[in-house]
């Protein structure tokens, strides 16, 4: 089998760890794997995958003819055979995604990653040129998925990461304790609720490290909420924060303020740590839903920050059983070798005589 991994942006930068995992697992199962992602984002070359890269601009002008060009030089590999897969990860490029697999004469695969894209997905059931199947990384988004009746029904393959054997000590006594505050910045009041809430945490006598991704932050405004509540000497904007992964799980604490039902590996990632997560609830991630393994704030205003922080540095015992709780976790439901066997099930499952593709009415499918 031959599949090809089309990243938009976002995850050929900030989920590079979920798209090499996916591609290591997959070429250990003997699947060849071509990666495809933008131009300048993301590392160009790796091993157990080739490597092909696109221009966004030229995409959003002439997609038919950017996937015509991308499809001949992916052809000029054919001794590897014809691409069986194309699965797309993105909102951005799924109708590029769409317009590659015909080309292709593939099969293609949609990550409904967000909430914001179900009833998209939903649409697209029915209309479409290719054999598509849709992938939910959570129960939450296949349930949506599910909701709209069309058979067959959505492929759930949850995300898995790797577990380090022993969980990591945080908030150590004597020690700055390390916030990583992790979002879009779309929702700004969520941004102000959280830093005006960790305002009051740093002014009750707690030494903080406030980190927080560059972009996100301009988006919701966040340097001047930071002046408004005393956080200036204590934040510190990161490009690209959710990329490095390295620094985010050297935090002590990692913080979710917006509720967006966003699946994202870092918060796996710091399960799999021994990082404790604070976020406020969302419905649309199961993760986030559940007090079990995080601490959740149910009402994400200021006062509610200030509490659920507050109590997990001043207890930081309570904050270690917390993470090791979701260490277990990880450890025993999502693994990354989970998440592969989930992917080459439905990839197999769509390549297979048995399978019954998506196709625009009155039109047949290859």
């Amino acid at each position: 089998m031959r599949v090809l991994i089309l990243a938009d942006a976002f995850f050929a930068s900030r989920e590079q760890a979920l798209l090499t995992r996916l591609r290591v697992g997959l070429a250990d199962e003997g699947v060849h794997v071509v990666k495809a992602i933008p131009e300048g984002v993301g590392p160009q070359g790796e091993a157990f995958a080739r490597c092909v890269t696109y221009s966004p601009r030229t995409v959003g002008l002439t997609r038919a003819w950017a996937a015509r060009r991308l499809a001949a030089r992916i052809d000029d590999w054919g001794e590897e055979g014809e691409i069986d897969v194309v699965h797309v990860f993105g909102g951005s490029v799924w109708s590029f995604g769409m317009d590659l697999a015909e080309e292709l004469e593939a099969s293609i695969a949609l990550e409904v990653w967000r909430a914001g894209l179900v009833d998209r997905a939903r649409e697209l059931r029915g209309f479409e040129r290719v054999p598509t199947m849709l992938l939910a990384p959570d129960p939450a988004i296949e349930r949506a998925l599910a909701t709209g009746g069309a058979s067959p029904g959505p492929r759930l393959a949850p995300w898995g990461v790797y577990t380090r054997n022993e969980p990591r000590k945080v908030l150590q006594p004597g020690r700055t304790s390390g916030i990583m505050l992790v979002g879009s910045g779309h929702d700004a009041a969520a941004f102000d609720a959280v830093l005006r809430g960790l305002g009051e945490v740093d002014r009750a006598g707690a030494q903080l490290l406030v980190f927080c991704d560059a972009v996100a932050a301009r988006r919701a405004g966040a340097w001047a909420m930071a002046r408004r509540y005393g956080l200036m000497d204590c934040l510190s904007l990161i490009d690209e924060l959710e990329a490095r992964r390295e620094l985010l799980l050297q935090g002590d604490l990692l913080l979710l303020p917006e509720a967006r039902g966003e699946q994202r590996t870092i918060v796996l990632e710091a399960f799999a740590a021994g990082v404790p997560v604070v976020a406020a609830r969302d419905p649309m991630v199961s993760l986030l839903a559940d007090g079990s393994i995080c601490r959740i704030v149910a009402q994400p205003d200021a006062p509610a920050w200030t509490a659920a922080v507050g109590d997990l540095i001043d207890n930081p015992t309570k904050a270690m059983e917390q993470a090791a709780r979701a260490h277990e976790f990880v450890r025993t439901r999502r693994r990354a070798s989970d998440h592969v066997a989930g992917v080459l099930a439905a990839y197999q499952w769509m390549t297979s005589a048995d399978a019954i593709p998506f196709a625009a009415p009155g039109k047949s499918v290859r």
